[in-house]
């Protein structure tokens, strides 16, 4: 009896501490404090894609190479592990493909993968987007190009008749067609649908007459010396623009980690500008295209993430290309932009983001 007294007090009091345990941490916190005690942490993994072959989405690659998105998850959260995982893609679909599957929260894509990916976050029942940031712009189109094969010598209107190609449905189609339409020989060229690698590859062995892209593939073309500009896409006016689209319900979910992900978009945005040098060998052993074309995206690209009323405008011209291509219905991009974390990365980093009255002008001179 003795023995079983002694084993009761036992129980007695273990339940009791346990009691007191529970009450004084609550429930909710009771697993975090159970992990501390073992000298574990909560591991949190984020998905982030970004396209490489995508020069004006390199603000990405500067993060990536810097850990400048663990840098603010950590002081924002010393006690948890972040694991942020990188996802390359070749193109803008898949990046929208992997966040609806839910395997990326974060992605950095081309104008019109942006709006096709804001159509389904308006659409679709499971998945909701929303787009907080822009990478890299191109003022007037410029970045992008009509390229033709090497000494063609080819003038615009020497275009009717022949073939040109082009990535359909890309801001380097809506660059083509303005171009076309301008010199009024849309219906006289046959366009047909290459990537940008057969598109280069078509231009070294003379198989077509043109080809319409983006950077870093004009530059590359020219580094090679298998093609030359036909035109320069500053020819149409148009801005070119990559940006940021998130996850809606993650982000709402993690706002703080949203804006975490700004604050490092914002320094490595600063960092190209202040160590162009530097950044041009990052950006280098990133893609592996030549120093020398990576020196002039540096040069040529403006990495700046404020979201002004020009910058809508224009992505409402591309919404409305798409839809003349049949490529997207319809998006509502005043549901679709949110510029709210954007604006607390800027105040958390003591920087100053433009007013009201200056997001109403032209892109303001960069700092």
């Amino acid at each position: 009896m003795k023995r079983k007294s002694i084993w009761g007090q036992y129980l007695l009091s273990a339940t009791v501490i346990l009691s007191l345990f529970l009450n004084g941490c609550g429930l909710s916190e009771n697993k975090d404090a159970v992990k501390a005690m073992a000298g574990s942490k909560e591991v949190v993994k984020i998905g982030i894609g970004y396209q490489a072959p995508t020069a004006q989405t390199w603000g990405a690659v500067i993060i990536k190479n810097k850990k400048l998105y663990e840098k603010y998850l950590k002081e924002k959260f010393p006690d948890k592990d972040f694991e942020i995982e990188w996802f390359n893609s070749p193109s803008g679909p898949p990046l929208t493909n992997n966040m609806i599957a839910g395997k990326l929260q974060l992605a950095l894509m081309g104008d019109m993968p942006i709006l096709i990916n804001g159509e389904q976050g308006q659409t679709s029942r499971n998945y909701k987007s929303v787009f907080i940031a822009f990478d890299g712009k191109g003022q007037g189109g410029k970045n992008q190009a009509i390229m033709a094969p090497k000494g063609s010598g080819l003038k615009i209107n020497d275009l009717i008749g022949k073939t040109v190609s082009v990535p359909l449905g890309s801001s380097s189609h809506r660059m083509l067609l303005l171009a076309l339409d301008k010199y009024g020989i849309t219906d006289k060229v046959n366009i047909v649908g290459q990537d940008v690698t057969v598109g280069m590859t078509n231009i070294q062995q003379n198989k077509i007459a043109a080809h319409a892209t983006w950077e870093p593939y004009p530059s590359l073309i020219l580094q090679k010396d298998i093609g030359e500009v036909l035109l320069d896409g500053s020819d149409t006016g148009v801005d070119y623009l990559d940006g940021v689209v998130a996850d809606r319900t993650w982000a709402e979910s993690n706002h703080d980690y949203t804006v975490a992900f700004l604050k490092a978009l914002v320094e490595a945005h600063k960092f190209i500008q202040e160590n162009p040098s530097e950044a041009a060998k990052i950006f280098q052993e990133e893609t592996q295209y030549p120093e020398e074309v990576t020196k002039k995206i540096v040069e040529n690209v403006r990495f700046d993430a404020a979201i002004y009323k020009k910058d809508i405008t224009t992505l409402a011209g591309s919404r409305d290309f798409l839809v003349r291509i049949d490529k997207l219905k319809q998006i509502d991009l005043n549901k679709f932009i949110d510029d709210q974390y954007l604006k607390e990365a800027y105040k958390d980093l003591g920087e100053s983001y433009p007013t009201d009255t200056q997001l109403q002008g032209d892109w303001l001179p960069l700092k």
